[in-house]
């Protein structure tokens, strides 16, 4: 991602374009807040709290280029077939470090796709980058038959994914564009539960990985709620893992934090949780504003109540979903005026 920043910034001078105050001074005041949680934690604080700054002024950067919309469609679906074809080979030729067997739902059989990201969590995300970008497109009328194909192949890497958060969110879209599918999918998959109860129990509705993260949860709730000061309340502890002392008293023995409120809250402190709460509402506000309620509520879903089953707030794959995000709430479909929030100056 360090890169690819780079890349972007030689190419705004490369324009003679200036960077736009609406991007700098949030990513400055981001930047201010984490140096300040960082110094007044030393020396238990990490500089990995760094990395959403960079995140951010990533897909910042990236929402100012137009062109980089279709780069990203296109270069997510080749990641989409490569993950496709690294579980397909994990059956044919042996396991490989880029599929995620299904041990902990009690189905190894199952080869769940990671793709290149480290989580199957990860590919999914991208996933739904890439459907994201595809209804932009055909809101836009530019869908061609190469597209459908390349959607059938999404929804296969998608269906490999075997990602209840990932599956939700595909189907909080299928609400929106597709509501007669919606329903019809809605009568089969409880035709299915009854009749596969048990194996779908297993795999959907498996309570085992659900209360595994309540118990990963103990460290942070010891620390933070118990043992933290004010400033720490305020500011966080700078670090988004929790100190040994605590997590060895728990049943995991570690401090890491898999619930998206948590880890922020423990990391940045209420300040930080308000403003990244506030950010959220402001984003998904503006989608609503210009007639986009249907990424308004993918917006306000996948940052609020799909982050309390997960998060990836230090992976480079969630800015690469904001991007896309910004790149649309930037963008017009072609016979509309041109009109944008956060617009290079030029």
């Amino acid at each position: 991602m360090l890169g690819v920043v780079a890349l972007l910034i030689f190419h705004q001078i490369f324009l003679s374009k200036t960077f736009s105050p609406r991007l700098l001074f949030p990513i400055l005041g981001l930047a201010t807040y984490c140096l300040l949680s960082y110094v007044l934690n030393l020396p238990d604080s990490s500089l990995i709290i760094f990395f959403p700054v960079l995140g951010l002024f990533f897909a910042g950067l990236a929402a100012e280029e137009e062109a980089f919309l279709d780069i990203l469609y296109w270069g997510l679906f080749v990641h989409i077939c490569v993950g496709i074809l690294l579980v397909f080979s994990s059956y044919l030729i042996g396991m490989n470090p880029h599929v995620h067997p299904m041990y902990d739902k009690g189905l190894p059989f199952l080869h769940a796709a990671k793709g290149l990201t480290t989580t199957v969590q990860s590919y999914g995300t991208l996933l739904i980058g890439w459907f994201l970008i595809y209804y932009w497109k055909k809101e836009s009328d530019t869908l061609t038959k190469l597209d459908s194909l390349a959607y059938g192949i999404a929804i296969l890497g998608l269906i490999l994914t075997f990602n209840r958060n990932t599956l939700v969110i595909f189907y909080l879209i299928l609400f929106f564009k597709h509501r007669k599918i919606f329903i019809f999918t809605l009568v089969v998959a409880a035709m299915f539960y009854l009749y596969y109860f048990e194996f779908i129990n297993k795999l959907i509705f498996n309570v085992s990985t659900l209360n595994s993260r309540a118990d990963l949860l103990q460290a942070f709730r010891t620390s933070f709620f118990e043992y933290s000061s004010w400033k720490e309340y305020l500011f966080g502890h700078g670090n988004n893992m929790v100190s040994d002392v605590f997590a060895r008293s728990t049943k995991y023995k570690t401090g890491y934090i898999e619930n998206g409120t948590s880890v922020l809250l423990y990391t940045y402190g209420f300040i930080g949780y308000l403003a990244y709460l506030a950010t959220v509402m402001m984003i998904s506000l503006m989608f609503f504003i210009r007639k986009k309620v249907f990424y308004a509520a993918m917006f306000f879903y996948i940052f609020i109540i799909a982050q309390q089953f997960t998060h990836e707030f230090y992976a480079t794959t969630l800015y690469l979903l904001i991007s896309i995000f910004l790149l649309i709430l930037n963008s017009k479909p072609p016979s509309a005026s041109k009109d944008r929030i956060l617009s290079s100056a030029e």
